[in-house]
């Protein structure tokens, strides 16, 4: 599926498979302290799995995929997930239909370095937007460095107040990190 829908539309899906135990464990790490949590491009749910796993029982929660086929199967997958199929530049749209004035916790699996320097800043600004002080936005990155990429890491520096760097993980395929960032 990944393989698929990565070759079909690869701004869509970033990845050729799923992510790895290691990377969603890391990068959910804050999950049980946050109030209001957004996924935002979920996949087929690597990461989804830790976050309702995890979460406080009386948190929010909601996922946002773009691509239709990738939220299809995110629904086999885990029933009775709140699922917008659209895009993030929306965010602000979302949280109000919800009666959420700010999230806490954002996890993203966008593939950035496939993203155009438009694209990323349209979406990091709408992130920021509906992220609350000192909350916390992670993301992950592959270890490959491609021009996007670096911009892309420039971008956050310049957009939150704090960015920590994850040690890389190796037992991902490719190889990732993950971006910390708070506003």
């Amino acid at each position: 599926m990944f393989l698929y829908q990565y070759f079909k539309n690869p701004k869509q899906t970033g990845a050729f498979c799923a992510s790895s135990k290691k990377l969603s464990k890391l990068i959910t790490s804050h999950v049980q302290h946050a109030k209001n949590i957004i996924e935002i491009g979920p996949g087929t749910g690597s990461f989804t799995k830790y976050i309702l796993k995890q979460k406080n029982h009386d948190a929010r929660f909601f996922a946002v995929e773009i691509n239709p086929h990738m939220a299809k199967k995110l629904q086999q997958n885990i029933k009775n997930i709140d699922l917008e199929i659209r895009s993030a530049e929306f965010l602000p749209d979302m949280l109000e239909k919800r009666a959420i004035n700010n999230a806490d916790l954002i996890i993203s699996g966008i593939p950035w370095a496939l993203l155009n320097s438009k694209e990323q800043d349209l979406l990091l600004k709408s992130i920021h937007e509906v992220l609350e002080k000192n909350g916390c936005f992670a993301t992950f990155a592959y270890i490959l460095p491609t021009p996007k990429g670096r911009a892309f890491k420039k971008k956050l520096f310049t957009t939150f107040s704090k960015v920590e760097i994850s040690p890389i993980i190796w037992q991902n395929l490719p190889p990732a990190f993950v971006y910390f960032c708070t506003k």
